[in-house]
């Protein structure tokens, strides 16, 4: 039986947002601060990681963010290929220009102490990143998985998936079926709902895969398979992606 997609409990009516409607591509990202925006969590859980501190890490992100305002991203160069790598060097750079400018006004004595400690917590940084990362394109993929199941009448994608992650490998189809023939007040045999999992499934990685490619700037097949497994997110999706993946899905991206 396979293993269960590793991955956050979708909320319950994920929100439209305008974002939704701006590119990611690195070569077309005309607002990068609303790409920014959207990856808000991960920053604001790296720099709680980094710098020891919530209340300095809420502050050095709104200059970071009141920076992005002001200047975009006018030093990025498609030679950095990820943005994940790319924003995470961003913020950390901001965290340590940050209390330079408090070590160098003397305000507190003991921002010479907490730039030196940066490199210290950087690995467990690294591990918070990564993390809120991952759920940050998780979290876009389950609202993408969502519009699609709006737009196709026919579709219960979203519904199913939502059930399976609520519930888990161990519950029933039989269950899991009488309970989705519940919420949408009609009958749903548990042949049908395992059909419609499946499908789901497949989908589901179709979309992750589409996500993890808008943050790449060039994303051939090995680039975005790479980025994939670097970090964590084959592992919810690799038993369902086709043998032909790496064609049928980024051929157009």
């Amino acid at each position: 039986m396979p293993h269960a997609i590793e991955h956050p409990t979708p909320p319950h009516e994920p929100p439209k947002s305008r974002l939704d409607e701006i590119s990611t591509r690195w070569a077309q990202v005309g607002d990068p601060l609303q790409f920014v925006m959207r990856y808000g969590p991960a920053i604001e859980s790296y720099l709680t990681a980094l710098t020891g501190n919530r209340d300095d890490a809420a502050e050095i992100r709104q200059e970071f963010l009141a920076s992005m305002m002001q200047h975009r991203f006018g030093s990025a160069s498609p030679d950095q290929g990820r943005f994940r790598q790319y924003l995470k060097t961003a913020v950390r750079n901001a965290a340590r220009m940050h209390f330079r400018r408090l070590q160098s006004r003397k305000a507190v004595s003991a921002d010479e102490s907490q730039l030196a400690e940066i490199p210290a917590r950087e690995p467990a940084a690294e591990v918070e990143w990564l993390a809120e990362w991952r759920r940050c394109v998780l979290d876009r993929t389950w609202a993408a998985l969502h519009r699609r199941q709006q737009e196709t009448p026919e579709s219960l994608a979203y519904s199913v998936m939502k059930l399976h992650s609520e519930f888990g490998e161990s519950a029933e189809s039989d269950e899991l079926a009488q309970r989705l023939s519940q919420q949408l007040g009609r009958t749903i045999r548990a042949e049908a709902y395992r059909k419609q999992l499946s499908r789901a499934r497949r989908l589901f990685a179709e979309l992750l895969v589409h996500e993890v490619a808008k943050t790449l700037e060039t994303p051939s097949a090995e680039e975005v398979e790479a980025e994939l497994t670097e970090t964590g997110l084959m592992t919810s999706i690799r038993q369902f992606l086709p043998d032909d993946w790496r064609i049928a899905w980024l051929s157009e991206t």
